[in-house]
């Protein structure tokens, strides 16, 4: 990769920002070089959250230039025998363990090669059991953003960890039973359904629309922005990453409609009336 502009490279970790460990870790890259970008996605992910950062990078990256590095860790299994690894796709780079973190990424963006981080001497001397994210995820990143080709880092694997992901599913009544994926800091309930395949759907069966049952609420309101909606009133809509969410204008929806990540909402198409 040509160096045309100061290299970037994004953090996504469960460290929080109380101790020292994202501090070392950019210490230990700055130590490499300081003429990299460092960008937090977050550090807020919930411990050993493998999916939830996942989730958290797969709607971040595609918002950057190409062959930006993004170095995700949430490690339970740090010193185990998992692998430290390396994931080039079409345009970007992915450094974190083995452990099926990028398994939303990858969903979206499928590798075109994984290496296995395995040459030493690209990684922080002294490397501890327990904190690869300073001794080496970190100095790859760098060393892999200033331009020394993946190939150089490890040798190719062919079966990198994926998690099973969410998926929405239909039912015998043709309801879509689709899976709360995240909630976030406003209390928006962010839905495992993209706006592609609901609209793909209304439109095959002729539907005028579709409602959400969460447990004894219903959500009957489709909307373009937040604004739009009496504040307080659940509504559904598409949100930036055009992924499906129930929010609330000035409220949290997840308050307002008991909803948590993992519950299971159900979605049923409004049939058009018969002129």
């Amino acid at each position: 990769m040509p160096e045309t502009r100061q290299p970037i490279i994004t953090l996504t970790t469960d460290f929080g920002t109380r101790d020292h460990y994202v501090a070392a870790m950019k210490a230990a890259m700055l130590s490499v070089s300081t003429q990299v970008a460092i960008v937090d996605v977050t550090h807020d992910i919930p411990a050993h959250d493998i999916l939830e950062a996942g989730w958290a990078l797969r709607n971040a990256y595609t918002a950057f230039p190409k062959w930006t590095v993004h170095v995700a860790v949430v490690d339970p299994g740090v010193g185990s025998a998992r692998r430290p690894i390396l994931a080039v796709t079409d345009g970007q780079y992915f450094v974190g363990p083995d452990n099926g973190i990028f398994s939303f990424v990858f969903e979206a963006d499928p590798p075109v090669k994984i290496i296995e981080l395995t040459s030493a001497h690209y990684f922080r001397q002294g490397v501890s059991p327990t904190f690869h994210a300073r001794d080496i995820f970190g100095p790859v990143a760098v060393h892999l953003a200033r331009g020394i080709e993946a190939s150089n880092f490890g040798e190719p694997i062919e079966n990198a960890t994926r998690l099973e992901l969410p998926r929405p599913k239909v039912t015998q009544e043709g309801a879509i039973r689709a899976a709360v994926v995240h909630v976030d800091r406003f209390g928006n309930v962010v839905l495992n359904v993209t706006r592609s395949s609901m609209e793909a759907l209304v439109q095959r069966m002729k539907a005028s629309g579709f409602t959400a049952t969460v447990g004894t609420c219903k959500v009957t309101q489709l909307v373009t922005t937040y604004a739009e909606a009496p504040a307080g009133t659940p509504f559904m809509l598409y949100n930036s990453s055009n992924f499906l969410e129930i929010a609330a204008h000035k409220a949290r929806a997840s308050d307002l409609v008991g909803a948590k990540s993992g519950d299971i909402i159900e979605l049923s198409l409004v049939q058009q009336i018969a002129q």
